[in-house]
């Protein structure tokens, strides 16, 4: 039997804990609208949230949503301030429980990794392996349903207070449509609720939790060496091509036991000399990488645009340097410093 925790809710809930999540959602923010306000009157605000999440009248407040276009058109919700510190307490109890259950290959959202690790990882096994098989998941975020992700958590969490309150952020927001799945009734059509409001805390993490039985399926049942995962896109490798379809197939099956599905055009099984596509980046099994064409395009954009707020007065030149200097940094991750001069050069 898997260890279960209990007594969460007590230390999501202590004053401690929510006065270190709050000042975790308040960086960077304290100077501007609600963030302002709230850290005007800090104490009795954090004060006035532990009291109602000890009474069990908390309520998340309602998301205001804006699309965003880049690096692909996407719905972000933003929470109000005080639901941010009580996403920020939830996480900061729930990832010490969960850090050590999670697979080392998996990269997103995680202390130590990022995307920069991923891409060390995948650039290793693109030299030691012949083939890669890329694959995404369609339309992850919208598509984690509530039932399974709860039951993955009460596998780990025994308090039922702690995971009250999970469901409640999770009933914030739903993209509930109806979905055929073939469960008990093959011909069943199940409306359940479902989705992860992209730009919650708590919805990158549980976006780790809910793929992790995909992970220790690929690496403890199939017994994969070469795994990557990042988020929703991952990558196989191994020598033999028939090898690598027969993995993509029980994934598949596994994907559908999460009520997931692979995207059909973001499926691939390609030779890794001709370059495996991945975080951004483009890796040779020469060691040779380059950076993402279409990554190169955004950033010309940006700068651009960037260039002409600066030339009218609308951004300060030193935002815009601090803006070229981490696409240099992320950029020197690849073979590019022709690339990196010819675009600042204005060629």
């Amino acid at each position: 039997m898997p260890k279960t925790h209990r007594h969460l809710f007590e230390q999501m809930v202590s004053l401690p804990n929510l006065f270190g999540a709050a000042r975790d959602a308040l960086r960077g923010k304290r100077s501007r609208g609600p963030a302002a306000a709230f850290f005007a009157d800090l104490e009795g605000e954090v004060v006035t949230l532990r009291n109602e999440l000890q009474a069990g009248t908390y309520q998340h407040g309602p998301y205001h949503y804006f699309t965003i276009h880049e690096p692909k058109e996407r719905l972000v919700a933003a929470a109000p301030i005080r639901d941010r510190v009580v996403h920020h307490a939830i996480v900061r109890v729930l990832t010490p429980v969960f850090e050590p259950r999670f697979i080392s290959d998996s990269f997103a959202c995680r202390t130590g990794k990022g995307t920069h690790a991923a891409l060390e990882r995948a650039a290793e096994f693109t030299r030691q392996y012949r083939y890669a098989l890329k694959c995404d998941v369609r339309k992850y975020f919208p598509s984690v349903d509530h039932e399974v992700l709860q039951a993955r958590l009460a596998r780990v969490i025994a308090d039922e207070r702690a995971l009250d309150l999970i469901a409640r952020v999770l009933a914030s927001h739903q993209d509930g449509a109806a979905q055929e799945w073939a469960c008990a009734d093959l011909f069943s059509v199940a409306e359940r609720p479902r989705g992860l409001p992209i730009g919650n805390l708590t919805s990158q993490f549980l976006a780790n939790v809910y793929l992790d039985p995909l992970d220790h399926f690929v690496k403890e049942e199939l017994r994969v060496k070469g795994y990557v995962r990042y988020v929703d896109d991952f990558l196989l490798f191994h020598d033999e091509r028939a090898v690598l379809r027969g993995w993509g197939s029980r994934v598949r099956e596994k994907l559908v036991e999460l009520r997931l599905e692979i995207h059909p055009d973001k499926y691939r099984l390609q030779p890794t000399r001709c370059g495996v596509d991945f975080v951004g980046f483009v890796c040779f099994a020469n060691g040779r990488r380059r950076i993402r064409s279409a990554n190169v395009r955004r950033f010309t954009r940006k700068f651009r645009a960037q260039q002409r707020r600066v030339r009218q007065g609308q951004l300060a030149v030193s935002d815009l340097t601090q803006s070229v200097r981490a696409w240099i940094a992320h950029a020197a991750h690849a073979q590019s410093w022709g690339l990196r001069a010819a675009l600042l050069s204005g060629k």
